[in-house]
C-alpha cells in the first residue's frame, strides 16, 4: 500500500462551479491510484465518470441536509443549541 499523497490532492467543495469539482475530483482519485492507494469507497466514489461524480455530490449534498434537520431536531428546533 502506497503514501496517502495529501500534499496533492485539491479542494473540491460546493462553493466551486460543478465543472471543476468534477475535474478536482477526477485528480484526486487519479493521484490516489497513482499513489498505489485504495480510494477509500466509504467516504469517496471510485470513479473517472463524470456522471457518477456528479449523482454522488448530490447524494452527499442530500445526506448532510438530513442530518442537519436531524441535529437541529435533536437540538430543539431553530435557535437550538446546535451551530455548524
Amino acid at each position: 500500500m502506497g503514501i496517502w499523497p495529501k500534499d496533492k490532492l485539491l479542494k473540491h467543495g460546493p462553493e466551486l462551479p460543478m465543472v471543476e469539482r468534477i475535474r478536482r475530483y477526477q485528480h484526486n482519485i487519479r493521484e490516489i491510484r497513482a499513489a498505489g492507494c485504495a480510494v477509500p469507497t466509504s467516504a469517496m466514489i471510485d470513479s473517472l465518470d463524470p456522471t457518477e461524480i456528479e449523482l454522488w455530490f448530490a447524494d452527499n449534498a442530500f445526506r448532510l441536509h438530513r442530518l442537519d434537520n436531524a441535529i437541529e431536531t435533536l437540538a430543539g428546533g431553530p435557535g437550538g443549541q446546535y451551530v455548524r
